[in-house]
This record gives C-alpha cells, sequence and structure tokens, in this order.
C-alpha cells in the first residue's frame, strides 16, 4: 500500500511538472500551467517528497524517484527564479505569504457597484478606500480579458493591499469590444475618472494624485487613457476635462498592437490577432492607422506620466518584447526609459494569486513606484486639508 501512495505521488508530481514546463497550445493548458507554476510549491512540492519517502531507497522504483526528484526540482524554479530577481530590487521575498495568499489585511471599506454617470449607468466601479487620514491618492484599475471579457472585481485581495497600503483603488468598467471597439473602452476609462475626480470630497480622493494600473488588455487601454490627456481625437465618453495622471502602471499590456497583429507567438492559445481584430475593426490594413493610434508606442511625448512596465518572462499570451519596443520609442524621443521589471518565470496573469512570488515582486515595485510619484503621505495644494508643500 506505501509502495502504491508512493508510485501514484510521483507520477502525479511528474505530470503537474511537465504542466508547468508545456508549451500552452489552447486557452485550457494555458490556465493550468499559470495555476500550477503559481502553486507549485503547494501541489508538486508535497507530492514529490511524499512520493520519494514512500519509495525509500528501492531498487525497483528508480524510474518513479526519478520522475520525484526532476518534479521536485521543477516545483522549485519560481523561487529560485524570484530570489536574485528580489534581491537586485532591494526586496525580500516572504515565504510566509506564499502559503498565506499574501500578508495579514486590515480591512478595507469597500463600496460596489458604484454608478458615476448618468448617461452610461450600465458602467460600474467598486472603491476601495484607502487606509489613512486626509484625500487618498487614487489607483485606477483597468481589468484584463482580451478586450472583449473580463469585469471589475477580479482581483480583490490585491486590490485590499493597495487600500492596505494607503491608495483608494477604482476598480473599474469599460464597454465590450467587438460590439465596441476602440476608442470606446478608452473614453469609458477617462470618463469614469474624470467623475470621480469631480466629487473627490465625496469619494475622499485627491483628484491630483492619480495614477492608472492596467492588466493585459487594460494596460493597453490604461496606457493610451494616460499618453492621450487633452486630445480632442480620444475625449471622455462623458463630459468632464480629460485631466493627465500622475503615474502609468502596465502589467503585461500589450504596447504596440501592430507589432502583436504582425508577429504571432506559437502556439497562441486566444489567437490575439482575431482578439486585436474585434477590439480595432479588422486587420492593419483595413483599418486605416487605428493600430497605431490603439497603441502606447505612437503616443510617447514629454507630456506623459511616468511609467512602469512589468511583464513576466514565460508570457504565453503577450510577448515581454512588447517593453522593448516601447523602450525604443523613449530612447528615439529622447526621454529617460520608463522604469521596467521582467518578473523571471512568470506566466500571463501571476499577479492574480497574491502571496506568489511574481506578485510579490510586483507589488514591492508598484508601491515603490507610487510612493515616488504619488508621494503617499503627502496633501496636494488643491485638496481639502492641504500641507504647507509637497513632498519630493
Amino acid at each position: 500500500m506505501v509502495l502504491r501512495l508512493g508510485r501514484f505521488a510521483c507520477v502525479a508530481a511528474a505530470l503537474l511538472a511537465a504542466v508547468m514546463m508545456a508549451p500552452a497550445f489552447t486557452r485550457s493548458l494555458w490556465i493550468a500551467r499559470l495555476a500550477v507554476s503559481e502553486l507549485s510549491m503547494i501541489l508538486v512540492t508535497p507530492l514529490a517528497v511524499l512520493g520519494l519517502i514512500a519509495l525509500g531507497r528501492t531498487a525497483a522504483h528508480w524510474i518513479h524517484r526519478g520522475f520525484a526528484l526532476i518534479a521536485l526540482l521543477v516545483s522549485l524554479l519560481p523561487l529560485a527564479a524570484a530570489l536574485p530577481a528580489a534581491r537586485a530590487q532591494g526586496h525580500r521575498l516572504a515565504l510566509s505569504e506564499y502559503f498565506t495568499w499574501g500578508p495579514a489585511r486590515a480591512p478595507v471599506e469597500r463600496k460596489e457597484n458604484l454608478s458615476v454617470e448618468p448617461s452610461l449607468p450600465g458602467l460600474l466601479l467598486d472603491l476601495y478606500r484607502g487606509h489613512g487620514a486626509g484625500p487618498r491618492p487614487l489607483l485606477v484599475i483597468v481589468h484584463g480579458g482580451s478586450f472583449s471579457g473580463g469585469d471589475k472585481g477580479e482581483n480583490r485581495t490585491v486590490s485590499e493591499l493597495f487600500a492596505n497600503a494607503g491608495y483608494s483603488v477604482a476598480d473599474v468598467q469599460y464597454r465590450l469590444a467587438p460590439a465596441f471597439r476602440f476608442p470606446v473602452a478608452v473614453q469609458d476609462v477617462k470618463c469614469l475618472v474624470g467623475r470621480l475626480r469631480e466629487n473627490a470630497a465625496a469619494f475622499g480622493i485627491d483628484p491630483d494624485r492619480v495614477a492608472y494600473l492596467g492588466r493585459s488588455a487594460g494596460g493597453a487601454i490604461a496606457i493610451v487613457a494616460a499618453y492621450s490627456a487633452g486630445d480632442p481625437t480620444i475625449p471622455p465618453s462623458c463630459d468632464v476635462p480629460d485631466r493627465p495622471v500622475a503615474a502609468m502602471i502596465s502589467v503585461y499590456g500589450p504596447l504596440d498592437l501592430e507589432w502583436g497583429w504582425r508577429y504571432r507567438p506559437f502556439p497562441d492559445p486566444i489567437v490575439g490577432y482575431k482578439v486585436l481584430e474585434r477590439y480595432i475593426g479588422g486587420t492593419p490594413g483595413e483599418t486605416k492607422g487605428e493600430y497605431r493610434r490603439a497603441s502606447a508606442v505612437s503616443r510617447v511625448s514629454g507630456s506623459i506620466p511616468p511609467t512602469l512596465l512589468i511583464h513576466g518572462t514565460r508570457d504565453s499570451l503577450v510577448s515581454p518584447h512588447h517593453i522593448q519596443l516601447l523602450s525604443e520609442e523613449f530612447a528615439r524621443k529622447g526621454l529617460p526609459p520608463p522604469r521596467r521589471l521582467l518578473v523571471p518565470f512568470a506566466e500571463h496573469g501571476f499577479d492574480y494569486r497574491a502571496g506568489g512570488f511574481g506578485e510579490q515582486l510586483a507589488r514591492a515595485e508598484i508601491l515603490d513606484f507610487l510612493a515616488r510619484s504619488l508621494r503617499l503621505g503627502v496633501t496636494s495644494p488643491t485638496s481639502p486639508g492641504r500641507s504647507a508643500q509637497r513632498g519630493n
């Protein structure tokens, strides 16, 4: 019985390790690879250890022990890859967070399904009140979903962590493709943020300290919203001023849509070029420059906000090369490069599990970037209860 259990554990560990390393030929395989990679030390490591212990040194089961040993080594790759990256950042990884889904969190005041624009009652947002006295800086979360899916509220735990750190979080909706094509989603984000700023006192936020954080397709939408502030060709979808924001964070977002359409990954689990065609309304040849208008690379100028780009090195859906493409555009314009973080051994969607090693790296980088960009703890001169001066 013990030997049978040991053989089963070894085979199960090896199969899960194979899922971690195998190419993602379908969307289901991508989800499985992501899940197992983010939970490898919870799913794979115990099975491998159990199998090795149960089989002991039995000579007849050397193949099973070999499977278990390889699986054990594979299961530790996310940790082994993250440790040097954390040291390079000057941050520490907390092993306890990995097993408890992030650090301990104090209760957060959350208001769900707020409607702030009467002309678009179907566009809702969730607001997490940031801890701290006085008006809080605002972090606007723009969800992913291949431009045609997804919704607010998909990553509540991480939003609560940002609120615990002192930032109010607005997790917003936008109208989806293909029924609503570019630039409607960008305009919707601008509209909701404009309404929040107009009612800053009621929501307890600082209208002068606003940042976007977009994930995946939301990264493409949010960065165009940030980089096109004041552009009369992409106005908000309601009557609000189109004001600049103080910071922009793209997490595995596509930044050059035409490049992404032309250079397709293999395998391509979500058929990404079709995703872009639904969002834009056709191929690059059919849409007369719309791919460029919808891309961050075409909007780099000296007036854009400080930018942080985060991407996983094993991303199956959106190539991490997008970071390089945007950085090259900064260089061509004579601008300092954007702040960048390549998360080692991280798959698309790695930050959806709070406490994962990639999520810890990304969260530490984001919080440091926001503290510098939004001057956490300092009230802006135009906000109620203003301080004498802003921090540097």
